[in-house]
Formats: C-alpha cells, sequence, structure tokens
C-alpha cells in the first residue's frame, strides 16, 4: 500500500477550483485585515468530517458554542478570581465549560461535540485578551466568513465537476453487430 494515490482527471480539476477559491479568500481576508481564523476552521472541520453536508449543521452549532464558552470561561474565572483565587476561579469555570461540552453532547451532539473544543481552544490562546466585542468579532466572522468560504467551496466545487464533465471523454459505443 501507498501513501500516495493517483488522483483522477476529475479529482484533480475539482480540488483545484476548490483550491483557487480557498486562495481568493485568503489573500482577500488579508488585504481587508480580517482575523480570519474562524471562518477557515470552517472548511478544515468540513472536508474533515468527509465534506458531507449533513455535518455542516454541526460546525456553525460547535463552532458557536465554543466561541461562547470562552466568553463564558474568561468571565467566570476572572469574575470568581477574588473570591477563589485565580486557580480555584479557572478550575470551576473550566470544570463546567468542560461538563457542558462533554455531557451535552450526549444530550445535543450537535452542539457538543470536538467542533466546540476546536473553536474553545483557539479562541482562548490569548486568554486575557478576551472580551465580549472580540469574541463577538469572531463569531460574526465565522458565520459570515464561514458562510462565504463554505458556499463559495462548494460552488467552485461544482463548477470544477461542470469543467471536469465538459471535458470527459465520451464514452465508446460497442460495435454494432453484423447481421447475416
Amino acid at each position: 500500500m501507498s501513501i500516495f494515490q493517483k488522483p483522477s482527471r476529475h479529482q484533480f480539476i475539482v480540488t483545484s477550483c476548490v483550491l483557487v477559491w480557498i486562495f481568493i479568500v485568503n489573500v482577500a481576508a488579508i488585504a481587508l485585515g480580517i482575523a480570519g481564523w474562524p471562518l477557515f476552521f470552517v472548511t478544515i472541520f468540513f472536508f474533515a468530517l468527509g465534506a458531507d453536508m449533513k455535518n455542516v449543521p454541526s460546525i456553525f452549532a460547535g463552532g458557536t458554542l465554543g466561541l461562547i464558552a470562552a466568553l463564558g470561561l474568561h468571565a467566570g474565572t476572572f469574575g470568581l478570581a477574588p473570591s477563589l483565587g485565580l486557580l480555584g476561579a479557572f478550575s470551576v469555570s473550566i470544570a463546567v465549560v468542560l461538563a457542558v461540552i462533554i455531557l451535552g453532547g450526549t444530550v445535543c451532539p450537535v452542539a457538543c461535540n470536538n467542533v466546540a473544543f476546536a473553536y474553545l481552544t483557539v479562541a482562548t490562546v490569548n486568554f486575557e485578551e478576551i472580551t465580549p466585542a472580540l469574541i463577538g468579532y469572531q463569531m460574526v466572522v465565522f458565520w459570515v466568513g464561514g458562510a462565504i468560504i463554505l458556499g463559495g467551496s462548494l460552488a467552485a466545487a461544482s463548477i470544477g465537476n461542470k469543467i471536469a464533465a465538459a471535458g470527459a471523454p465520451a464514452p465508446e459505443a460497442a460495435p454494432e453487430e453484423e447481421s447475416l
């Protein structure tokens, strides 16, 4: 078994179209000064979860929960710190957030999932810098940018499918049998 595979012409064309779209969005986000990690995670999870449309609600619900959980973790930690100390306040806050995501996954897996963990993790990298405004900004980038990049990726794949189909060789007709 090889770790490499030769893509079909069709796969190459479709993937190339999606690549061009994601490249355009990357350049546009940088040019517009958008901190784009929330929108890029949408396509990462979409493709990591098998590029199946049925996973889109889990991506957006999980990402939303992860961003809200980051804000809750920050608010809980710094709100409780005066009475519990920083470590105690963080411990209580992270216990609540983890319980919601992990135990919530048994009740509401569409939101309480690995996508929520990923968004929580990245959103809390600069934990001391979290503000409601920052999380609100990330939420807008996530929802609007995520819809743009995912919708554009799906449109690019559709265009790629049409290009690949248009250039595909016609199936050969079976030779007619001669009648006697």
